[in-house]
């Protein structure tokens, strides 16, 4: 009579095993189909799976709406142990490579899909994606997620057709950490920037309000926008300390309402020699300030200064490289089993089946 296996070799038998790699790959695959049909008929839920990692979906939409999203939990948790599976299976072969050397192609497959899986977990947790991020000229812009880290917009050009609709967003990017560069490139829509898992897409453009082109009499026209100083013949000196491009008076403060032009209002600082400084509130479809008309000042709003900026997608994934060696191996592994397939039908090596 056989001696029956221990237990910790019917468990290796176990997670060893085809018939387990069978049915998590089957379970896996049904739930994939049925839960496709839940994503499609529930956009509302699910619209915004691609526009995140899956982590930060699930902590923000997933976990509120737990009676259509259960299934990805039971989804992912039957890849992890197939994965488990192929990995087991895989360390298993390694023991045993003398006597199988010859599956070398299959087991590089193995090897290639734990490392992709690996990637995607790696990648969920410690990635993420950020869309229509806005980025003007000569602004560093912190990358959240990676401290200490800053994107730079150098240069900046739009084309767009005769109809105004645009073509491509060519812009001059920069990568910075501190003050030491890190990478550099022209980017467009089809070339990105790229640098260790960071991924750098330009996707559109926009226009914001970022001051106010004023006339004066004496002076033509004059330009003000936050941080703008005016000194004056009478030895006032004018300065621009906020901007809003529209605003409101609500409990008796002066709230921003938005960036798109509506009701502008810029916080003005007035000082002038042997007087008390003044700060208040212009509001430019209304009046000047009294202050203002006293020290002598006339000026009159024409025009609103316009900035351009690109509107950016900044993806990070830290696991790429290790995804780009598991494709490899599997690439590697397919041609590997193709050849050595071709290789025994040609010699005739094939199993007999009775």
């Amino acid at each position: 009579m056989t001696p029956r296996p221990s237990f910790s070799k019917r468990l290796w038998g176990l997670c060893c095993s085809l018939k387990l790699a069978i049915v998590l790959a089957s379970g896996a695959t049904f739930l994939a189909m049925a839960g496709s049909l839940v994503m499609h008929f529930n956009p509302n839920v699910f619209g915004g799976i691609d526009q995140q990692t899956l982590i930060d979906w699930w902590q923000t939409r997933g976990t509120a709406h737990l009676r259509l999203s259960w299934w990805l939990t039971l989804f992912a948790t039957l890849v992890l142990l197939l994965g488990i599976n192929t990995l087991c299976c895989f360390i298993d072969w390694l023991g045993k490579i003398r006597a199988r050397w010859r599956k070398l192609g299959e087991y590089l497959i193995h090897l290639g899909c734990v490392l992709v899986l690996g990637a995607y977990v790696w990648g969920s947790f410690s990635g993420f994606r950020h869309d229509s991020v806005p980025l003007y000229l000569n602004q560093p812009y912190p990358i959240s997620g990676l401290p200490g880290h800053y994107l730079r917009l150098d240069h900046f050009e739009p084309r767009l057709s005769e109809t105004g609709r645009p073509l491509d967003m060519r812009s001059r990017v920069t990568l910075l950490r501190g003050d030491q560069q890190l990478a550099a490139a022209e980017v467009s829509i089809n070339h990105p920037l790229l640098w260790r898992g960071l991924v750098v897409v330009p996707v559109s453009f926009g226009r914001d309000v970022r001051g106010f082109r004023f006339f004066q009499p004496q002076r033509g026209t004059l330009d003000l926008e936050p941080g703008s100083r005016v000194n004056f013949d009478s030895g006032s000196r004018l300065t621009v300390e906020t901007f809003y491009p529209d605003a409101a008076i609500r409990g008796g403060r002066v709230l921003k309402r938005g960036n798109r032009l509506g009701d502008p209002a810029m916080l003005l600082r007035l000082e002038q020699p042997g007087q008390a400084e003044w700060r208040g509130w212009y509001f430019l479809r209304g009046p000047l300030p009294y202050p203002l008309v006293s020290a002598g000042i006339r000026i009159r709003p024409t025009q609103p200064l316009l900035r351009v900026y690109s509107v950016l997608t900044i993806n990070y994934d830290p696991g790429s490289r290790l995804a780009l060696a598991g494709g490899v191996l599997i690439i590697s592994g397919i041609i590997i089993a193709m050849a050595s397939f071709y290789r025994k039908r040609r010699c005739g090596d094939h199993p007999d089946i009775r």
